[in-house]
């Protein structure tokens, strides 16, 4: 780092401490646009976050698939050769019932150094420190940083299918390496970062059989019997060891640590979290069978959500689990896959891991530390369609997200303000 871009770098910091209130504001502000999703309605808040960007003299423009499920695109040009993509999502879950929430989850209250909120830690906080950032950054010379084009997507609570996707499809989100604001970590104090995040598979087991009165069970065939059986099998693929890259292990350990600083985890959850990235986690989430109690159901069928390790392709955990099941005739147990897709993970010594590990470090003068995702976010349709680095770092609380009483700290949104705005300076 030069004299020079040491100087402009503290003179980015001191700007954004300056603006805690607006951010704060922002932040508040945000919040109190019922962005939930499904349907995905963002028309209001996208032009929200417009009209700031516009006061603020910076290049905007709103991109919509469907009329109100509006992306909004902000661009602070720079001059390095190089575009990094900043991307969030202005849309919600549902809020749950209001009963267990202090505030109105709407109200974007602020009690302290806590703004409350449906939204405010997933992510709207985050999104609050990338307008900041994108306000400052512009105000900064051109030839001392690269170029950001920052990204706000209407539904990616639902798969993205009106932002992200839409967006990468039609060729509008373009750069060298992605930025995900989406990011949750225990404090803003002990900072991580997203190196990657989990593939998935989707099952779906349906078990057939033959009616009969429930007191003549000899006369029919129950469905359900064959199923849990069939469920059973399934779930040994829990057991299977992942070959997973060897340059994976240390994300590995540094994740699997994080997780263990969980409050309360009982002796069972710990030996589950050691073992969540070696083997697939299989959750059994759905199941249903039976028209009546009193008859032998003739069909049920039950759905899995299974998590594979980046490094690992999907398609060899269903072919394991054709192999599970295939004591069974086809007349009796069917296996589709609803759907799956790979993870993504990024090496924590390439360049712009090593950009933002820096960023972070100034921000919150602390190293940050890397770790997976167990869930999946926007990262994964960039990185498959673009292959660019995806990283991943925001001001959220990982407890809090989906949850009553959600907040985000001041202390945590001043610190991804800061990582938003200097990393083009590093990078």
């Amino acid at each position: 780092m030069t004299a020079a871009s040491s100087s402009v770098i503290n003179e980015v910091l001191n700007r954004i401490e300056k603006l805690e209130s607006e951010l704060i504001s922002v932040t508040s502000t945000l919040i109190r646009f019922q962005t939930i999703s499904p349907p995905s309605n963002t028309l209001e808040c996208a032009e929200y976050v417009k009209s700031y960007f516009e006061d603020a003299g910076l290049e905007v423009s709103l991109h919509a698939k469907e009329k109100e499920k509006v992306n909004v695109h902000a661009r602070v040009p720079g001059e390095s050769g190089k575009t990094i993509i900043w991307l969030g999502h202005l849309d919600v879950v549902p809020a749950g019932m209001r009963e267990k929430w202090r505030y109105d989850p709407f109200s974007g209250a602020v009690e302290g150094e806590r703004i409350y909120g449906r939204g405010a830690s997933d992510m709207k906080g985050s999104c609050a420190a990338a307008m900041i950032a994108a306000k400052v950054l512009s105000e900064v010379d051109k030839k001392d940083h690269a170029t950001v084009d920052f990204w706000f997507t209407c539904d990616e609570e639902v798969g993205s299918p009106n932002g992200t996707r839409w967006l990468v499809e039609k060729g509008l989100i373009r750069g060298d390496a992605c930025l995900v604001g989406d990011s949750l970590s225990k404090s803003p104090r002990e900072p991580y970062i997203d190196v990657g995040c989990k593939g998935y598979l989707r099952l779906r087991l349906k078990a057939f059989g033959k009616t009969a009165h429930g007191s003549m069970p000899f006369y029919g065939d129950n469905a359900i019997d064959k199923l849990l059986l069939a469920v059973k099998n399934v779930k040994k693929i829990g057991d299977y060891q992942l070959k997973l890259p060897a340059e994976l292990e240390n994300s590995i350990k540094s994740s699997i640590n994080y997780l263990l600083k969980n409050r309360d985890l009982t002796e069972e959850q710990e030996n589950a979290i050691k073992r969540a990235f070696h083997y697939p986690t299989v959750s059994l989430t759905i199941i249903s069978g039976g028209i009546k109690v009193n008859v032998i159901p003739d069909y049920a069928e039950a759905s899995f959500d299974i998590r594979i390790t980046p490094g690992v392709n999907p398609q060899t955990i269903a072919e394991k689990i054709h192999e599970l099941i295939g004591n069974f005739k086809a007349s009796e147990i069917e296996a589709e896959i609803l759907n799956l897709e790979s993870g993504y993970y990024e090496r924590w010594d390439s360049d712009f891991a090593l950009s933002l590990r820096r960023a972070v470090e100034i921000a919150v003068n602390m190293p940050p530390k890397p770790k997976i995702l167990l869930g999946a976010t926007d990262a994964i349709p960039i990185k498959k369609s673009l292959g660019i680095p995806c990283l991943g770092f925001g001001a959220g609380i990982e407890e809090l997200a989906h949850a009553p009483n959600e907040y985000v700290t001041v202390e945590g949104l001043i610190s991804a303000a800061k990582v938003y705005a200097i990393l083009p300076l590093l990078f």
